[in-house]
C-alpha cells in the first residue's frame, strides 16, 4: 500500500503476520505473556464445599456441641449430626451435615457449647461456584497477569502454553548520531537507543540484537543478512525516505522484500515502511520507522504495536475516544498524532509538538489521532495510550 489513510495502514499491519509457534511455560514464568491457546479450568473451583469464613460449622438448630474442628487442607471425613458444631477455617472442607457456618464475631462459645443466629447456606461456597471443569478462564490472545497466572494455578495449570516471542533485530541508522556525551558541531545525540529496546520488551519481544549503523548501503546490506536467519523482525529508524543517503529502500529492494506499507498518510510518522522478507521458508516482518524521534514513536504505536501483537497472537487494542480541550488543525489528506494527556476524557495536547522533539511527548501519556481539517475543542478523536 502506498500512502494508505492511517486506518488503511493500521488494518495492514495487524493482518500481514501470522501468529508464530507457540511454546509451554512455567506459570512463574507466564507474566506478560500471550496466551497461545484458551486457558480451560481442570477442576470445579472451588472443587469441594467450602467455608467462606472462619468460625463454626453447624448442623441444626442452636445452641450447638461442639465436637472438634476440621482439619484445614484435608478431605474432610466428619460427619455433623443435628446440634452439633465444627470449628472450621477459611477454605475448610464443609462436613457432611453442615446447616450453615456460623463466623466467629456473631457467635458465642460457652463451656463447649455454640450459640448464636444461624442463615441456612450462609458462608458456604458450593463446588464450582467459580468455575466448572472445562470453562474458558482466559481467552487465547490475552496478556497474561499476575491474577490470571494465580487463577491458573487455582484450578489446577502447572504450566500454560504461550506465544513465542518474536526476536527482534534493531538497526539504529544515521552518520550525524552520537551515544554519549553533548552534541556538537552538528552531531546529534541519539535519543531513540535509550527508549526503543526496553520499549518493544514491554511490547511483548525479546531483543536478539541493537546496532548503530552508519550511513552506508553495503553496511547495512551485510548486518542485514547476518541476522534474518535468526530473527522475527527487524526494525531500523531513520533512512526512509527518498533521499541520496536513505538506504533502508535499496537493502529492501536487495532482499527482494515485498512492500506492504509505503508511507501513510498521517503526521509525525509518514515516512513509515513494512515490509516482508522470505528467508528460509519464513516471513520476516521489516517495520521501518523514520529518524526523528517522535515520528518513530508515532509510528511504532500506530503499526508497530499492532504488529508485534499479530506476531503474539493478541487482538488489536480497543480504541477509546476523548475530547478536545482546545482546537487542532490538520492538513487536509492527512491524520495527525499530537502528543498529550488524558484527564476523564478530556485531552490537552503537550508543548514542542515538532516531530523533532521529545520533550512534549516525555510528558505525554499517549497520541490523540486527529482528524484532517480543523477539530473545534470538544471534537472527538481516538486515543493511543503509551505502554
Amino acid at each position: 500500500m502506498r500512502e494508505g489513510t492511517w486506518d488503511q495502514a493500521l488494518a495492514i499491519a495487524a493482518q500481514s503476520f501470522s501468529r508464530l509457534d507457540s511454546q509451554t511455560i512455567s506459570l512463574s514464568d507466564a507474566i506478560d505473556r500471550f496466551l497461545a491457546k484458551d486457558a480451560l479450568s481442570l477442576c470445579d473451583l472451588p472443587a469441594f464445599e467450602t467455608s467462606s469464613m472462619d468460625g463454626w460449622a453447624v448442623s441444626g438448630e442452636g445452641p450447638w456441641k461442639l465436637i472438634g474442628e476440621v482439619a484445614t487442607g484435608k478431605a474432610s471425613t466428619q460427619v455433623l449430626h443435628y446440634g452439633q458444631s465444627l470449628a472450621i477455617a477459611t477454605g475448610g472442607v464443609i462436613p457432611q451435615g453442615t446447616t450453615s457456618v456460623i463466623p466467629w464475631e456473631k457467635a458465642t462459645e460457652k463451656d463447649g457449647e455454640i450459640s448464636g443466629e444461624i442463615e441456612e447456606g450462609a458462608n458456604i461456597r458450593p463446588a464450582g461456584m467459580e468455575s466448572k471443569i472445562g470453562d474458558v478462564l482466559v481467552k487465547a490472545g490475552t496478556r497474561i497477569t499476575p491474577p490470571m497466572a494465580g487463577l491458573f494455578a487455582a484450578t489446577g495449570h502447572d504450566v500454560i502454553k504461550v506465544a513465542v516471542q518474536p526476536r527482534v533485530a534493531i538497526f539504529f541508522l544515521g552518520d550525524e548520531l552520537i551515544h554519549s556525551g553533548v552534541p556538537i558541531d552538528g552531531a546529534i545525540r541519539d535519543s531513540l537507543g535509550p527508549q526503543l529496546p526496553a520499549l518493544l520488551t514491554k511490547m511483548g519481544v525479546t531483543i536478539f540484537s541493537a546496532e548503530f549503523i552508519k550511513d552506508d548501503l553495503d553496511v547495512l546490506n551485510t548486518e542485514i543478512e547476518k541476522v534474518l536467519d535468526s530473527v522475527d523482525l527487524i526494525i531500523t529508524t531513520g533512512g526512509t525516505a527518498d533521499g541520496p543517503r536513505d538506504y533502508v529502500k535499496p537493502a529492501l529492494k536487495n532482499l527482494s522484500a515485498t512492500m506492504v506499507i509505503d508511507c501513510a498518510k498521517v503526521r509525525p510518522g509518514y515516512h513509515v515502511l513494512l515490509a516482508r522478507v522470505a528467508k528460509g521458508g519464513r516471513d520476516i516482518a521489516f517495520l521501518a520507522l523514520p529518524g526523528n524521534p517522535q515520528s518513530a514513536l508515532a509510528a511504532l504505536y500506530s503499526f508497530g504495536e499492532p504488529l508485534i501483537a499479530s506476531l503474539l497472537g493478541g487482538s488489536r487494542k480497543e480504541v477509546t475516544e476523548v475530547e478536545l480541550s482546545s482546537s487542532l488543525t490538520t492538513p487536509e489528506g492527512f491524520s495527525r498524532l499530537v502528543p498529550g494527556t488524558v484527564n476523564g476524557k478530556i485531552f490537552t495536547p503537550t508543548a514542542y509538538l515538532g516531530s523533532a522533539m521529545l520533550r512534549g511527548v516525555a510528558h505525554a501519556q499517549g497520541f490523540a489521532l486527529i482528524s484532517p481539517g480543523v477539530n473545534p475543542a470538544g471534537t472527538t478523536a481516538r486515543w493511543i495510550p503509551f505502554i
